[in-house]
């Protein structure tokens, strides 16, 4: 196996990037600058990103920066000038999920590669093709998928594909999660998530029975497909991601280092089979309840989850015997794996831990400490984090700065010396093909010719530099005398143009502010239907504000029960933001038949991957609410493909428009409600037409005469969502 495939790793700061680099990474991801007012910050200022770009430039490094949140129209003129600086600065990749952004950033900068993120919940081929046709390069595809799809995919596309390998895991696809702003005010879609997925909720029945269900249902496993590399580099995948841009530098290095080892061995041709001590490395360093490859698998159940633990759950190591009278140090068995400065958690009836302070063998047992709190005999004992794994990752970028320092990573330099009377001409060439030169002044002749031996070891000398030497040639003729010292500095003159060859400076394009036009379109009052029982209950006494009213229901049902619907009532069908499964085989089945029967109705499409089959044929298509538009520039986009109008993201919703989804997940937790002492109750949807759990707020506000759902001005569309 020969191909390439590139190893990319998150770098939310300078020593994140160091130890990223320094561990082996192809590429790294940086967190742009969010433009929303409540958070107006990156983990880099503007300076401390082109120093971070032109180090990894140095090192053979690419570099992506994150621009993935929704924005609103106000927001995107500051967003284009960032665009543009980063643009300037060398940055290689933009990663975006707003539509609207992409748009404005190829039309003003067509040159700089895009990247959709994995926020723009791309399942299918058709939606990797609709992105393509919006033009991006790469796509970052849903982390629900299986090897099975991630193969089709890659085999049928032209496109770059980009899969998630380790790391953390939402529940919810992503892109289409609500359930930190709906309760808080944080939208995940604007970079501000505050994680309520991780905290612990009751799960009760249909009945109000507590069901039998892990105490953290909606906090999945940490993601790691370390055994699974070989298979993904054979279906064409073209970059590997690692999660963790908030994550330590530690983290970092040792993720990083152990997927570098791998991913070498099965692009060579070798066996990927790992070896325990980097599993538990991968485990160490952290791991939220264990380690999950369910998706890439095609599951999506209990083993998907963390169960009882949405933390950092360490490595079990061993239990306690006793404590010992009278101090705050236990008993173990003699061979517990456990050191000085290791961090121990102790967890029975109280969870207690701490560093390791005290080990002394005594007596044949183990005595550790100090560990204050309730413990008992039996409790398990957990090594949360290693002292000496992290001494180890710490040698690796704790040595070097953005600036230089002592480099472990270096990339090949060969070297041409032509000699030229008494002058020498000194020619660099680095492995990526980027060529430096640079020429002596007139040296004293010689008798004898230079010991070119001895000038050889002088050019090797590479020092502090992110290069080594590979071959040197001589040409030409040397008699001259050269000392030591000049030797020295031409070989340092010649590495730091090298150095300068390899960072990126391009012109910084011309950012004109623009204006919007947000377009009305006629006032309708739309109530949208999860289920075709409840449109049946509630198609007669919907309040209609004195507007038209239009039914809003799914395609999979009004295509099978469209002899129910009866005269005079106004449907536009629709297709979900995501259709695996049992929906998708309705629509793929009966597609013929069913665009008959709504070339008159046309239909509102949630994904990208149904937009282009509908409109070649013939069938009018609305964007609903997966498509995130949230601003004029992404409906413009959405016009490119032939969306008639959408309907804006449900960001701009609120309890006023009723029972909105909050989440769309894979999994399906148990019971029927999920309860929160902070947030109150989830519920699931019972959809059987589809295979996704969507999960919605139970006291959603019920439709009323009395008002209509809030919306931003210019909007027209005013939506109601009947669970």
């Amino acid at each position: 196996m020969d191909r390439k495939c590139e190893l990319l790793v998150p770098a939310g700061g300078p020593e994140q990037l160091i130890a990223a680099v320094e561990n082996g990474a192809d590429a790294v991801y940086i967190g742009g600058r969010l433009f929303n007012a409540r958070m107006n910050a990156g983990n880099f200022d503007d300076e401390t990103l082109r120093s971070a770009v032109d180090f990894a430039h140095q090192r053979g490094v690419s570099v992506h920066v994150t621009m993935n949140t929704l924005l609103r129209d106000d927001e995107i003129g500051e967003a284009l000038k960032y665009a543009a600086f980063l643009y300037e600065t060398g940055v290689d990749a933009l990663i975006v999920a707003d539509l609207g952004l992409g748009k404005r950033i190829s039309e003003v900068i067509p040159d700089f590669p895009l990247h959709l993120s994995t926020q723009g919940t791309i399942y299918s081929l058709a939606g990797v093709e609709a992105a393509g046709r919006l033009g991006f390069e790469r796509v970052v595809l849903a982390r629900e998928l299986s090897l099975q799809e991630i193969q089709t995919i890659c085999e049928n596309t032209a496109m770059e594909i980009e899969v998630f390998i380790h790391g953390a895991l939402c529940i919810c696809y992503s892109g289409q999660c609500q359930l930190s702003r709906y309760f808080g005010g944080r939208s995940g879609n604007r970079g501000q998530c505050a994680q309520p997925c991780r905290l612990g909720y009751r799960s009760l029945t249909d009945t109000g029975a507590e069901a039998p269900a892990p105490l953290y249902p909606l906090s999945p496993g940490d993601l790691c497909l370390i055994d699974h590399l070989g298979a993904l580099v054979s279906a064409g995948v073209t970059s590997l991601k690692v999660e963790g841009r908030m994550k330590s530098a530690d983290y970092v290095g040792v993720v990083t280092s152990v997927y570098r080892k791998y991913l070498d061995r099965v692009c060579a041709g070798k066996s990927g089979r790992v070896e325990p001590e980097d599993r538990e490395a991968l485990a160490q360093i952290f791991n939220r309840g264990g380690f999950t490859d369910a998706y890439i698998r095609g599951e999506s159940g209990t083993e998907l989850m963390s169960g009882d633990l949405p933390k950092h759950g360490g490595i079990y190591i061993g239990k306690v015997l006793r404590r010992v009278p009278g101090t705050d140090l236990l008993e173990t068995k003699e061979n517990l794996p456990v050191s000085l400065g290791d961090g121990v958690e102790i967890r029975g009836t109280e969870l207690c831990g701490n560093v390791v302070t005290y080990c002394r063998k005594t007596k044949g047992k183990l005595h550790i400490g100090d560990i204050r709190g309730s413990v008992q005999p039996g409790d398990p004992i957990y090594r949360i984090s290693s002292a000496s794994q992290l001494a180890a990752v710490r040698k690796t970028y704790r040595h070097t700065g953005l600036d230089g320092g002592q480099e472990q990573r270096k990339t090949r330099v060969d070297i041409r010396i032509i000699g030229r009377g008494t002058c020498i001409t000194a020619i660099g060439t680095h492995e990526s093909g980027k060529r430096a030169e640079v020429r002596s002044g007139a040296f004293e002749p010689a008798a004898e010719p230079m010991d070119l031996e001895r000038m050889e070891a002088a050019l090797r000398k590479s020092g502090n530099t992110p290069f080594f030497i590979g071959r040197i040639r001589f040409d030409g003729d040397f008699g001259m005398r050269m000392k030591a010292s000049q030797m020295n500095e031409l070989r340092r003159r010649l590495l730091k143009e090298v150095a300068d060859s390899l960072i990126v400076r391009r012109p910084k394009p011309e950012v004109m502010d623009f204006s919007f036009v947000q377009e009305t379109q006629p006032r309708v009052m739309e109530y949208y239907f999860y289920t075709w029982e409840r449109f049946l209950q509630s198609r007669n006494v919907l309040p209609s504000h004195d507007l038209p009213v239009v039914c809003v229901v799914p395609l999979a049902e009004y295509f099978r029960r469209l002899e129910e619907v009866g005269d005079g009532a106004n449907i536009v069908p629709y297709v979900s933001n995501v259709t695996r499964g049992r929906e998708e085989t309705v629509l793929r089945e009966n597609f013929t038949e069913i665009c008959e029967i709504c070339r008159e109705t046309g239909v509102y499409v949630g994904n990208l991957g149904w937009i282009q089959p509908f409109r070649s044929a013939g069938v009018p298509v609305y964007g609903d609410y997966g498509l995130n538009v949230y601003n004029s520039q992404s409906q413009a986009a959405l016009d490119m493909l032939g969306v008639r109008f959408s309907v804006q993201s449900l960001e701009s919703d609120d309890r006023s428009n009723g029972a909105i989804p909050l989440m769309t997940l894979q999994h399906e937790p148990e019971g029927r409600y999920l309860v929160s002492e902070r947030y109150g109750v989830l519920e699931k949807v019972d959809r059987p037409w589809s295979d996704q759990t969507l999960l919605v707020a139970r006291d959603a506000d019920k439709p009323s005469e009395d008002r209509l759902p809030d919306r931003d001005a210019g909007c027209e569309v005013f939506r109601y969502y009947w669970k």
